[in-house]
């Protein structure tokens, strides 16, 4: 505890304590890369001017039927080693509007934000979050309701997560 409060600033932590607790955020974005790896429909509107993204939905296909993906006739892979294709999800009904739910390591220096840069700043898409509509509310997605100074905390511990990757010579 002595050291967390010695890494990160007063609102970082609180903000990492809502991250974890009422915001729930760690519910696709935990572990040391702060992803699960896993696809969300998350209703992130499409750009302006764009057509409508239907996401993970139409790769599923593409990548089952790529001739280099790791089963492939291209591929010297041993079967065993290619089960995320054989035991892939194929329901493209599911995956409508899924997207994968990034690494948040380093996220304060990777805008514009989502698949498309809908958002310019951290701070729009904690607020996008926030104001998910009740239908939109997944168990995944279910935020709670997150004030101001609650999201400006969040968004203090997200900056937290940047700074240069350290390798420890052993």
């Amino acid at each position: 505890r002595r050291e967390m409060e010695l890494a990160l600033s007063a609102d970082e932590v609180k903000g990492l304590r809502i991250f974890i607790g009422k915001a729930k955020c760690i519910n696709c974005h935990n572990g040391p890369l702060f992803s699960d790896g896993d696809f969300q429909v998350i209703h992130v509107p499409d750009p302006p001017g764009k057509p409508h993204d239907r996401g993970r939905a139409d790769a599923i296909t593409k990548v089952l039927m790529d001739e280099f993906n790791c089963a492939g006739i291209y591929s010297d892979a041993p079967p065993g080693d290619c089960d995320e294709l054989r035991f892939m999800n194929t329901n493209t009904a599911e995956y409508v509007g899924a997207f994968k739910s990034p690494s948040l390591r380093n996220v304060a220096d990777r805008p514009p934000y989502m698949h498309a840069g809908q958002f310019a700043t951290l701070h729009q898409v904690l607020e996008f979050y926030r104001n998910l509509k009740p239908e939109q509310r997944t168990p995944q997605l279910a935020h709670g309701e997150l004030t101001d100074a609650e999201l400006d905390q969040i968004e203090a511990f997200l900056r937290a997560l940047s700074g240069p990757v350290v390798i420890r010579k052993q």
